[in-house]
């Protein structure tokens, strides 16, 4: 029987560890388990739900600098002066210039032949001479009078001399004692009786003068007044004449070849050729920004032209608002009539501020949401926009220069807060 080598063997007691030593290895395993478990939970955090192809859409970079407020409108050129010419009064027209035919400043265009008016010229006319007539006959026969009361008054004035001649004689007399005192009394008495016939027949005279007078004023009255109705009834119809206000050409007709016309119908245009500007149609919602004397750039075709705003409607029409452009400088010689033109609106110049491109994003986020592009995502952040014109957004808060956004329509971002972009 073969013996064992337990007897050989010696039991060797190993030493004891420290508690740090032995629960080291499981504080490690753990805390790696944990990195791990954040950086997972931190990514699943990072990922975004909806995911969109970046070629789609449309990106710009934050900008600082000069922002010109302006607006694109569409619009044609116009005479600057272009006269409607109106009838006067009743009747039957008769042109004589052709449309498109060249007019000189004072060219019989048409004329309104108007019995009636013709007839009530005559009679007041007629009614004048009247009142004419009978104002000579009766300053002649107010002279009359005149000189029958100077006449009386003449004779009052012998009469007085007489007085004054035998009261003397009286007094004489008297002082003699050749004549009683009743005849000196009678003598007196006569000379103050002739007095006063001769004051009362002098003041008649006054008074037949101051009458005349004032019936010749009060005549010469009623004379100027039938004269202005002459004279109204003359210029209506002088006016039947239609003549040319300016130079330049007959635009159209407005009424027919002896056609039955009324007073305030329009007959015909005149275009004068001397002076064109630019007839703009501003949409409704630019209408409270426009103001005049405000820069406009015109485009006709490879023309480029300046000028400011001069008019603007007082009313809209088919959601626009009309306005004229004056030229600065323009050669009238290459503009037309009623040419098509696309004009540019300076309405407001701001410097030094935050600018992105223009996009859709503005509609689609309300004005107040942007996506921000950082690596392959677009983060969601909230934003104030302030000025637009057609090519940049002036952005009032929440960027900073450098940034990059999505400008295209944000509709398909669904309002998530985090997209990636593949």
């Amino acid at each position: 029987m073969i013996q064992g080598t337990a007897q050989q063997d010696n039991i060797i007691q190993r030493p004891q560890k420290n508690a740090l030593r032995r629960y080291l290895p499981g504080i490690a395993t753990a805390g790696l388990i944990s990195l791990l478990a954040a950086a997972f939970f931190q990514s699943v955090g990072e990922s975004a739900a909806l995911v969109l192809p970046r070629n789609q859409m449309q990106f710009a970079t934050v900008q600082r600098g000069d922002l010109v407020r302006d607006v694109a409108v569409q619009g044609r050129i116009v005479a600057a002066n272009a006269p409607t010419l109106y009838s006067q009064e009743t009747g039957q027209v008769q042109l004589f210039k052709q449309p498109g035919e060249a007019v000189t400043l004072g060219d019989l265009l048409a004329t309104i032949t108007s019995p009636a008016l013709q007839n009530d010229l005559q009679q007041q006319q007629a009614v004048l001479a009247g009142m004419q007539s009978e104002a000579e006959r009766a300053e002649l026969d107010a002279r009359e009078q005149q000189l029958d009361m100077e006449q009386v008054m003449n004779a009052a004035q012998v009469n007085l001399l007489a007085a004054r001649r035998e009261l003397q004689r009286a007094t004489q007399s008297i002082e003699l004692g050749v004549i009683r005192k009743l005849d000196f009394d009678i003598a007196t008495d006569n000379l103050t009786k002739a007095e006063l016939e001769f004051d009362h027949a002098k003041r008649k005279v006054e008074l037949a003068k101051d009458k005349l007078s004032f019936e010749q004023s009060s005549r010469k009255q009623d004379i100027h007044r039938q004269q202005l109705v002459v004279d109204e009834l003359q210029r209506k119809v002088t006016a039947l004449n239609i003549t040319a206000p300016v130079t330049g050409q007959l635009g159209n007709w407005l009424v027919e070849q002896q056609s039955h016309v009324l007073p305030g119908q329009a007959l015909l245009t005149v275009i004068d050729l001397s002076q064109y500007e630019a007839e703009l149609a501003v949409p409704e919602s630019y209408a409270r920004d426009l103001q005049p004397g405000q820069q406009v750039e015109v485009n006709l075709g490879s023309q480029l032209l300046s000028g400011t705003i001069s008019y603007i409607a007082p009313e809209v029409r088919n959601n626009q608002v009309s306005a004229r452009v004056r030229f600065v400088q323009a050669d009238n010689t290459q503009l037309r009539q009623s040419q098509r033109l696309t004009a540019r609106v300076i309405l407001e110049h701001k410097e030094n501020v935050l600018k992105i491109a223009r996009g859709d994003f503005v509609s689609s986020g309300g004005g107040r949401q942007a996506y921000q592009v950082l690596d392959n995502q677009a983060l969601r952040k909230n934003v104030e926009l302030g000025a637009l014109s057609v090519q940049w957004v002036e952005i009032l808060s929440g960027a900073t220069e450098g940034e990059q956004w999505v400008i295209s329509n944000l509709s398909d971002f669904e309002d998530h807060s985090r997209v990636n972009l593949n």
